[in-house]
Protein backbone atom coordinates (compact mmCIF):
# COMPACT_ATOMS: atom_id res chain seq x y z
CA UNK A 1 0.00 0.00 0.00
CA UNK A 2 1.29 3.48 -0.97
CA UNK A 3 -1.18 5.19 1.39
CA UNK A 4 -3.09 3.85 5.16
CA UNK A 5 -4.97 6.29 6.90
CA UNK A 6 -6.70 5.59 9.98
CA UNK A 7 -10.51 6.47 9.72
CA UNK A 8 -10.36 9.94 11.40
CA UNK A 9 -8.81 11.26 8.65
CA UNK A 10 -11.51 11.00 7.19
CA UNK A 11 -15.00 10.98 9.62
CA UNK A 12 -15.02 12.06 12.53
CA UNK A 13 -15.35 10.00 15.87
CA UNK A 14 -14.86 6.44 14.48
CA UNK A 15 -14.04 4.15 17.24
CA UNK A 16 -12.10 1.08 16.73
CA UNK A 17 -13.35 -1.84 18.35
CA UNK A 18 -10.93 -4.00 19.98
CA UNK A 19 -9.32 -5.30 16.22
CA UNK A 20 -12.12 -4.06 14.30
CA UNK A 21 -11.21 -1.51 12.48
CA UNK A 22 -11.64 1.19 9.65
CA UNK A 23 -8.80 1.91 7.05
CA UNK A 24 -8.57 3.50 4.42
CA UNK A 25 -5.93 2.81 2.09
CA UNK A 26 -4.23 3.65 -1.91
CA UNK A 27 -2.17 1.06 -3.58
CA UNK A 28 0.78 1.48 -5.69
CA UNK A 29 -2.42 1.13 -8.54
CA UNK A 30 -4.19 4.32 -7.43
CA UNK A 31 -6.84 1.77 -6.55
CA UNK A 32 -8.60 3.49 -3.10
CA UNK A 33 -9.79 1.24 -0.49
CA UNK A 34 -12.24 1.55 2.59
CA UNK A 35 -12.76 -0.98 4.70
CA UNK A 36 -15.24 -0.44 7.04
CA UNK A 37 -16.43 -3.02 10.52
CA UNK A 38 -20.20 -3.44 10.52
CA UNK A 39 -21.24 -5.16 13.85
CA UNK A 40 -24.39 -5.27 14.03
CA UNK A 41 -27.31 -5.97 11.07
CA UNK A 42 -29.02 -2.48 10.76
CA UNK A 43 -30.58 -4.19 7.45
CA UNK A 44 -29.61 -0.99 5.72
CA UNK A 45 -25.85 -2.51 4.46
CA UNK A 46 -26.61 -1.48 0.58
CA UNK A 47 -26.91 1.70 1.23
CA UNK A 48 -24.64 2.16 3.82
CA UNK A 49 -22.03 0.91 1.24
CA UNK A 50 -23.56 3.26 -1.23
CA UNK A 51 -22.77 6.32 1.09
CA UNK A 52 -18.88 4.78 1.55
CA UNK A 53 -18.47 4.75 -2.29
CA UNK A 54 -20.11 8.21 -2.56
CA UNK A 55 -17.58 9.11 -0.10
CA UNK A 56 -14.94 7.66 -1.90
CA UNK A 57 -15.62 8.65 -5.16
CA UNK A 58 -14.99 12.12 -4.08
CA UNK A 59 -11.10 11.67 -4.45
CA UNK A 60 -11.12 9.22 -7.48
CA UNK A 61 -11.12 12.02 -10.53
CA UNK A 62 -9.02 15.40 -10.17
CA UNK A 63 -10.62 18.16 -11.70
CA UNK A 64 -10.12 18.55 -15.29
CA UNK A 65 -9.47 14.99 -16.11
CA UNK A 66 -11.63 12.53 -18.17
CA UNK A 67 -14.01 10.54 -16.25
CA UNK A 68 -11.79 7.28 -18.09
CA UNK A 69 -9.29 8.33 -15.59
CA UNK A 70 -11.64 7.81 -12.38
CA UNK A 71 -9.63 5.35 -10.01
CA UNK A 72 -11.18 2.18 -8.79
CA UNK A 73 -12.60 2.41 -5.54
CA UNK A 74 -13.07 -0.30 -3.14
CA UNK A 75 -15.25 -0.91 -0.19
CA UNK A 76 -15.30 -4.16 2.11
CA UNK A 77 -17.47 -4.58 4.81
CA UNK A 78 -16.73 -6.96 7.17
CA UNK A 79 -19.84 -7.94 9.13
CA UNK A 80 -19.99 -10.48 12.24
CA UNK A 81 -23.50 -11.48 10.91
CA UNK A 82 -24.19 -13.32 7.30
CA UNK A 83 -26.18 -10.10 5.34
CA UNK A 84 -28.06 -12.70 3.13
CA UNK A 85 -28.10 -16.13 5.09
CA UNK A 86 -26.42 -18.12 1.86
CA UNK A 87 -23.86 -18.98 4.41
CA UNK A 88 -21.45 -17.58 1.65
CA UNK A 89 -17.65 -16.59 3.33
CA UNK A 90 -18.05 -13.05 0.98
CA UNK A 91 -20.21 -11.55 -1.44
CA UNK A 92 -19.76 -9.45 -4.33
CA UNK A 93 -22.43 -6.45 -4.98
CA UNK A 94 -22.22 -5.23 -8.93
CA UNK A 95 -24.49 -3.26 -11.36
CA UNK A 96 -26.13 -4.92 -14.06
CA UNK A 97 -27.89 -3.99 -16.76
CA UNK A 98 -31.63 -4.46 -16.69
CA UNK A 99 -32.83 -7.40 -18.53
CA UNK A 100 -29.53 -8.74 -19.14
CA UNK A 101 -28.28 -10.35 -15.95
CA UNK A 102 -24.86 -11.37 -17.35
CA UNK A 103 -23.75 -7.92 -18.50
CA UNK A 104 -21.97 -6.21 -16.00
CA UNK A 105 -21.77 -2.39 -16.28
CA UNK A 106 -18.19 -2.35 -14.57
CA UNK A 107 -18.57 1.79 -13.06
CA UNK A 108 -14.92 1.49 -11.03
CA UNK A 109 -16.96 0.69 -8.02
CA UNK A 110 -16.50 -2.73 -6.02
CA UNK A 111 -17.85 -3.73 -3.06
CA UNK A 112 -17.24 -6.44 -1.29
CA UNK A 113 -19.32 -7.97 1.98
CA UNK A 114 -17.06 -10.40 4.30
CA UNK A 115 -18.57 -12.58 6.65
CA UNK A 116 -17.04 -14.08 9.24
CA UNK A 117 -20.12 -16.57 10.82
CA UNK A 118 -19.09 -18.77 7.54
CA UNK A 119 -18.38 -22.13 8.02
CA UNK A 120 -14.34 -21.92 8.45
CA UNK A 121 -13.80 -25.42 7.00
CA UNK A 122 -14.26 -24.20 3.46
CA UNK A 123 -11.68 -21.44 3.78
CA UNK A 124 -8.20 -20.61 2.50
CA UNK A 125 -5.50 -20.73 5.43
CA UNK A 126 -5.43 -16.95 5.40
CA UNK A 127 -8.86 -16.55 5.45
CA UNK A 128 -9.67 -18.76 8.37
CA UNK A 129 -6.87 -16.63 10.06
CA UNK A 130 -8.51 -13.59 9.29
CA UNK A 131 -12.42 -14.73 10.01
CA UNK A 132 -10.94 -16.54 13.39
CA UNK A 133 -9.21 -13.07 14.34
CA UNK A 134 -11.65 -10.46 13.69
CA UNK A 135 -14.11 -13.07 15.85
CA UNK A 136 -12.22 -13.44 18.90
CA UNK A 137 -9.21 -11.78 18.01
CA UNK A 138 -6.87 -15.22 18.18
CA UNK A 139 -3.66 -15.21 16.59
CA UNK A 140 -3.45 -18.26 14.78
CA UNK A 141 -0.89 -17.73 11.48
CA UNK A 142 1.43 -15.48 9.65
CA UNK A 143 -1.66 -13.75 8.47
CA UNK A 144 -3.15 -12.92 11.83
CA UNK A 145 0.02 -11.65 12.98
CA UNK A 146 0.28 -8.98 10.40
CA UNK A 147 -3.00 -7.94 11.19
CA UNK A 148 -2.35 -7.89 15.15
CA UNK A 149 0.94 -6.01 14.82
CA UNK A 150 -1.40 -3.43 12.69
CA UNK A 151 -4.00 -3.41 15.96
CA UNK A 152 -1.20 -2.83 18.17
CA UNK A 153 0.22 0.17 15.85
CA UNK A 154 -3.43 1.58 16.28
CA UNK A 155 -3.22 0.89 20.32
CA UNK A 156 -0.02 2.45 20.46
CA UNK A 157 -0.98 5.57 18.90
CA UNK A 158 -1.66 8.29 21.53
CA UNK A 159 -4.32 10.18 19.69
CA UNK A 160 -6.04 6.95 19.52
CA UNK A 161 -5.34 5.75 23.26
CA UNK A 162 -8.28 7.79 24.90
CA UNK A 163 -11.08 5.63 22.95
CA UNK A 164 -9.12 2.57 21.81
CA UNK A 165 -11.51 -0.42 23.22
CA UNK A 166 -10.38 -3.92 23.93
CA UNK A 167 -12.29 -7.19 23.05
CA UNK A 168 -13.48 -7.47 26.48
CA UNK A 169 -15.01 -4.11 26.20
CA UNK A 170 -16.34 -4.79 22.78
CA UNK A 171 -18.19 -7.62 23.93
CA UNK A 172 -19.08 -5.86 27.04
CA UNK A 173 -20.88 -3.09 25.21
CA UNK A 174 -22.23 -5.60 22.35
CA UNK A 175 -23.67 -7.29 25.39
CA UNK A 176 -25.43 -3.80 26.77
CA UNK A 177 -26.87 -3.33 23.38
CA UNK A 178 -28.55 -7.33 23.34
CA UNK A 179 -29.91 -6.39 27.10
CA UNK A 180 -31.03 -3.23 25.59
CA UNK A 181 -32.77 -4.71 22.68
CA UNK A 182 -34.69 -7.61 24.66
CA UNK A 183 -35.54 -4.52 27.50
CA UNK A 184 -37.36 -3.06 24.45
CA UNK A 185 -39.40 -5.66 23.52
CA UNK A 186 -40.31 -6.41 26.84
CA UNK A 187 -42.05 -3.00 26.93
CA UNK A 188 -43.74 -3.15 23.72
CA UNK A 189 -45.30 -5.92 24.33
CA UNK A 190 -46.59 -4.91 27.56
CA UNK A 191 -47.73 -1.73 25.81
CA UNK A 192 -49.55 -4.51 23.36
CA UNK A 193 -51.36 -5.63 26.27
CA UNK A 194 -52.55 -2.12 27.51
CA UNK A 195 -50.76 -2.15 30.53
CA UNK A 196 -50.30 1.70 31.05
CA UNK A 197 -46.88 3.85 31.72
CA UNK A 198 -47.06 3.84 35.33
CA UNK A 199 -48.07 -0.06 35.01
CA UNK A 200 -44.78 -0.73 32.96
CA UNK A 201 -42.73 1.64 34.89
CA UNK A 202 -43.25 -0.29 38.15
CA UNK A 203 -42.88 -3.60 36.54
CA UNK A 204 -38.98 -2.82 34.88
CA UNK A 205 -38.78 -1.10 38.90
CA UNK A 206 -39.74 -4.54 40.27
CA UNK A 207 -38.37 -7.19 37.70
CA UNK A 208 -35.48 -5.26 35.96
CA UNK A 209 -33.95 -3.60 38.97
CA UNK A 210 -34.04 0.21 37.38
CA UNK A 211 -34.42 2.86 39.29
CA UNK A 212 -37.86 4.91 39.15
CA UNK A 213 -35.67 7.60 36.68
CA UNK A 214 -33.96 4.23 34.37
CA UNK A 215 -37.21 2.85 34.33
CA UNK A 216 -39.15 6.27 33.28
CA UNK A 217 -36.00 6.64 30.86
CA UNK A 218 -36.33 3.29 29.79
CA UNK A 219 -39.91 3.12 28.86
CA UNK A 220 -39.84 6.71 26.63
CA UNK A 221 -36.75 5.12 24.55
CA UNK A 222 -38.51 2.05 23.56
CA UNK A 223 -41.76 3.78 22.67
CA UNK A 224 -39.72 5.99 20.88
CA UNK A 225 -37.71 4.14 18.79
CA UNK A 226 -41.10 1.45 18.83
CA UNK A 227 -43.07 5.16 16.74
Amino acid sequence: MVKVNREDDFKKNAIFHGPRFDVYAEDDQGIIYDFEMQNEDQHDLAERISIYQGNLSRQALYAGQPFKKRKRTVVFFICDHDPYGLGWPSYALKVELVGCPNFSVDNKETNVIVNLKTDVSQLTQAQREMVVYFNDGTVSGAFSQKLAAAVAAVKADAIRGGIYMTIEEYAALKSAYAQESERIKTITGLAALDMSRAQIIEFLKTNMDLSEEEAQAAYDNAMAAHA
